[in-house]
C-alpha cells in the first residue's frame, strides 16, 4: 500500500535582495517622475527611466532567465507611489507570464508587503489563503502574473513607493506585440476589471 504525500500544482515565487541597494535607491528616486501616485496610465509600456531600473535588477534577472525555458523581456513597466491611507486593490497582470515588483521606498516597521490571494481554496476548510512575504527595502519578488493580489492600505504617516513589471519570454512577448495575440493585460482591461487601483479619496 503506498502512502506517499505530494503536491498536484506548486506556484513559483522568487525574492531577492538588491545589492549596493542605497546607490540604486538614489537613481531610482531621482529618475522617477513622482509627481503623480502612478504612470501606469500614460508611460507607453516602457517609460524614459527603464534602463536605470534595467541597470539596477541586471543581476538578479539573469538569474530568473535561468529558470525560464526561453529568452525574457519585460513588456510594461510603472511605478506606484502611495501616500498614507492609499491602497492598490485586488489584481492581477494578466494570464500569461511573469510580475515583479520592487520595494524602492519601503519601512519595514511602518509598511505592510504585497498580500497574495491562493488561486485555490483550502481543501478542507474552503477558507481563501493569503500569502503575504516578509520583504525590506530593496527587495525583489517575482511570481506568475495570473495570481490575484493587492497592496494594503497605507496606515503610516510614510509614502510607500514601488516599481512593478511584467515580464514574458521574448517569443510569446514578441508576438503580442505584432498583434498575432490579444494581449493578457491592456490598458483598457486593467480599467475594466481592476479597479481597485488608487486611493482611499476617490
Amino acid at each position: 500500500m503506498s502512502n506517499a504525500r505530494d503536491y498536484l500544482f506548486k506556484i513559483p515565487f522568487r525574492q531577492y535582495s538588491l545589492d549596493n541597494w542605497q546607490a540604486k535607491k538614489e537613481a531610482i528616486m531621482k529618475a522617477l517622475p513622482l509627481d503623480k501616485y502612478t504612470d501606469f496610465y500614460d508611460n507607453g509600456g516602457i517609460p524614459e527611466y527603464m534602463p536605470v531600473i534595467s541597470d539596477c535588477i541586471d543581476t538578479e534577472m539573469r538569474d530568473f532567465s535561468q529558470t525560464y525555458p526561453c529568452p525574457v523581456m519585460i513588456t510594461a513597466l510603472w511605478f506606484e507611489l502611495s501616500k498614507p491611507g492609499d491602497y492598490h486593490g485586488p489584481h492581477n497582470h494578466g494570464a500569461t507570464g511573469y510580475s515583479a515588483i520592487l520595494y524602492v521606498d519601503y519601512d519595514a516597521g511602518e509598511h505592510e508587503a504585497t498580500k497574495f490571494h491562493c488561486p485555490f481554496l483550502e481543501a478542507a476548510t474552503g477558507e481563501n489563503l493569503k500569502y503575504q512575504p516578509v520583504v525590506r527595502e530593496g527587495d525583489l519578488i517575482v511570481f506568475p502574473s495570473n495570481i490575484l493580489h493587492e497592496a494594503p492600505i497605507n496606515t503610516s504617516e510614510k509614502e510607500r513607493l514601488i516599481v512593478s513589471f511584467n515580464i514574458m519570454g521574448e517569443d510569446v512577448a514578441r508576438s503580442y506585440q505584432c498583434g498575432l495575440k490579444s494581449s493578457p493585460l491592456t490598458r483598457r482591461d486593467f480599467d475594466l476589471y481592476n479597479s481597485g487601483f488608487g486611493n482611499s479619496d476617490k
